[in-house]
């Protein structure tokens, strides 16, 4: 009896955690919002509006949004978004939440539609899926049975020093795909690593997989190899009973598989002819051949330190800032892939297997800096480095018998997050649609006062931080529902045949 009072202490201290986690870095991303920033995030917008408004995939009037740049032009001549449409599907929810709820208390400095309070609800959606990705991450750590201060240090550090943070604040696929991949990927271990499972969880994790590979198409390579973990994990289980397990799956991830069917015959005349291959400014786009065919080797030095890849940047040729650069905080998770390994072997495997396969695959990729200079296709599956940093953390904050090299790790460590964070701030303010002066920089230890106007040059929406709130109190009240319904209602686990 003590033992289960002890587990249940234990799991509401967890669950504040994540709760405390999730309001400060949904505040911090939101505050970031700048509106529609560029071609790439007006194209989802689009698609957004001409959903909602003409019940119909084709721009039409809203085809602006995409600058010219991110569409896709049929042979009859409709425009269309040529970006996944998933990201769009799930932003038409919050468009539709926002004719509910109060207007913005400062009007966003958008380049699109800036005048339309519902836009300051769909920027939500980036910044609910970021600060998701910060919490399933926590949990999964949990799982693992990393400790409280290093899970809670690793998510900060993954949170605020990584591009996860610029792209928790814009209408790209970026944060959406990150928390669909990670919530797939710690439902797959939980279910292994407990092995334990209910209909409703295989059919959820068939949604997920599904829907994750209509936000971003490159998530296929992520349901292949999710699929083969399950299967390798659950063969000594006989195959009639893990085909029954993995047919819920299927069934979960019918619904996408369904719609992408749907949309790509309406739109493009072919149930497997996707939007990229209308695009108009990126023919290559069409095939996988002509996408990923850049040098390995360059593309590896590109991502991970910096490099010149192929396309234009408004100039000259598009200078990427690789990983360790932005980023010299992820340093961290060298190490502690040993400790992972020896702790958790058959996660780390999977974790392992995920993270490279598309690091070796975006540095094929010919534009692997995105346009945006910092290797932003492969922030979807940055997370997955913040398990083995945590398990470096782990090390160094449980180095009991050397007190001091413990004090001297744990400085480096923080010197190396404030210099990520500081690096991400900066990244975010040169980005498209901000406008950090580079003087106030400069000058800030010689004038402090700096500091207030280079906060305000980040964080442009500040102002409408009890928006936020609003909703999120909204949402957790509907989310403590439902985890009262499933837990009374589902308790029965998954039956297998046979």
């Amino acid at each position: 009896m003590s033992a289960w009072v002890e587990n249940q202490k234990n799991n509401r201290v967890d669950w504040l955690i994540a709760f405390l986690l999730f309001l400060f870095l949904s505040s911090v991303y939101y505050a970031t919002v700048s509106g529609i920033t560029s071609s790439n995030d007006g194209s989802h917008y689009a698609l957004v509006r001409t959903m909602v408004e003409n019940h119909s995939f084709a721009l039409k009037q809203f085809d602006d949004y995409a600058e010219g740049n991110d569409i896709a032009i049929t042979e009859d001549g409709r425009l269309f978004s040529d970006r996944p449409p998933g990201t769009a599907l799930a932003g038409t929810l919050f468009y539709l939440v926002g004719g509910v709820f109060p207007k913005p208390l400062e009007e966003l400095p958008s380049r699109h539609d800036a005048q339309n309070p519902r836009l300051a609800y769909v920027l939500m959606l980036p910044v609910f899926a970021g600060a998701g990705t910060a919490v399933v991450l926590y949990a999964l750590m949990r799982l693992l049975e990393i400790g409280r201060l290093a899970a809670v240090l690793a998510v900060l550090m993954f949170s605020l020093g990584t591009a996860h943070w610029k792209y928790s604040s814009v209408l790209f696929s970026h944060a959406l795909s990150s928390f669909l991949v990670v919530l797939a990927v710690y439902l797959a271990m939980r279910f292994v690593r407990l092995d334990e499972g209910r209909v409703v969880i295989f059919c959820l994790l068939g949604f997920l997989l599904g829907f994750s590979v209509l936000t971003e198409y490159s998530n296929g390579l992520l349901v292949i190899i999710l699929l083969g973990y399950l299967v390798l994990s659950r063969r000594q289980k006989g195959w009639r009973k893990m085909a029954g397990s993995l047919a819920y799956l299927v069934a979960g991830g019918f619904i996408s598989a369904l719609f992408l069917v749907i949309y790509n015959n309406v739109n493009f005349g072919s149930p497997l002819k996707l939007s990229y291959s209308y695009a108009i400014n990126y023919p290559w786009a069409s095939s996988f051949v002509t996408t990923f065919n850049y040098p390995l080797g360059a593309g590896l030095k590109g991502l991970l330190i910096g490099g010149t890849g192929d396309g234009w940047c408004g100039g000259p040729p598009c200078s990427n800032q690789g990983l360790f650069y932005l980023s010299p905080i992820l340093l961290l998770a060298i190490p502690g892939w040993i400790g992972f390994y020896r702790v958790a072997r058959r996660e780390c495997l999977l974790t392992a297997v995920l993270f490279f396969a598309y690091l070796f695959l975006f540095a094929r990729h010919r534009t692997y800096h995105g346009f945006t200079a910092d290797g932003r296709y492969l922030t979807p599956f940055l997370g997955l480095l913040a398990i083995p940093l945590a398990y470096t953390l782990q090390w160094i904050t449980t180095m009991d018998s050397r007190p001091l090299l413990r004090v001297l790790l744990l400085a480096a460590a923080f010197i190396l997050f404030v210099l990520s964070m500081s690096n991400m701030f900066l990244h975010i303010g040169s980005s498209y649609n901000y406008s950090l002066d580079p003087g106030l920089v400069n000058g800030l230890f010689s004038t402090p006062g700096n500091i207030f106007l280079l906060l305000r040059q980040v964080f442009l929406n500040a102002a409408n931080l009890p928006l936020l709130w609003i909703v999120e109190i909204v949402v957790i009240f509907l989310i403590i529902g439902a985890v009262v319904i499933l837990h009374n209602v589902i308790k029965e686990p998954l039956e297998e045949p046979g």
